[in-house]
């Protein structure tokens, strides 16, 4: 007997998961992506996964803070500031100033987003995973960011190595066919010269 998926009923949530109740006047955090930029100095192409990770766990705690204790400087591991005193490698997005820009830094090693608040809402600008806004030459100075061949590569990559290799294979099997048949022939012509020569 088959098992049946039973329908949802209607205007109940028989979801696991709660939709979480956003109050319109909490003070905490929250991001937008609407006014994200991707340049040659700031975007994620080239980045390990682990950026991206820490990236969305940063903005995950953030999200749980207030934008008073975050600029007040509370939470120092975010290094939150302004760039009062940044010369980015691109212009700002038309009516931003690099006044009204801030910086929430994922780790010391490994940069942080640019962007401006509105309220309670971090509208993100610039993803910076190598310092661009304030290059440092000890740390490789201002870099364009090198996207890679493929989001794959190293797959891509693997692929090919094995590739090269079973082709290597398939022509050593064939060399090895075709001496086998030399010898195979070889041996019945001796062993039909042999025959010839007892009768």
């Amino acid at each position: 007997m088959s098992k049946k998926i039973p329908k949802a009923s209607k205007g109940k949530n028989t979801s696991i998961i709660s939709p979480p109740i956003v109050k319109s006047d909490s003070d905490k955090i929250v991001f937008s992506f609407d006014t994200l930029e991707r340049t040659p100095y700031f975007n994620l192409d080239g980045t390990c996964a682990n950026w991206s990770s820490d990236l969305f766990d940063m903005m995950k705690i953030v999200s749980s803070i207030t934008k008073q204790d975050l600029i007040s400087g509370k939470y120092r591991t975010y290094r939150v500031h302004n760039h009062e005193k940044a010369n980015p490698p691109n212009d700002f997005p038309p009516g931003v100033s690099k006044n009204d820009c801030y910086q929430i830094r994922i780790s010391k090693s490994k940069g942080g987003i640019h962007g401006i608040f509105v309220e309670n809402v971090f509208y993100v600008i610039w993803l910076d995973p190598l310092h661009n806004m304030y290059p440092d030459d000890r740390y490789g100075g201002l870099r364009t960011i090198t996207p890679p061949s493929t989001c794959c590569k190293e797959r891509e990559s693997e692929i090919d190595r094995l590739n090269e290799k079973l082709t290597q294979a398939l022509d050593d099997c064939s060399f090895w066919e075709n001496e086998y048949y030399k010898l195979e022939k070889k041996t019945s012509k001796e062993n039909e010269a042999t025959t010839d020569e007892g009768d």
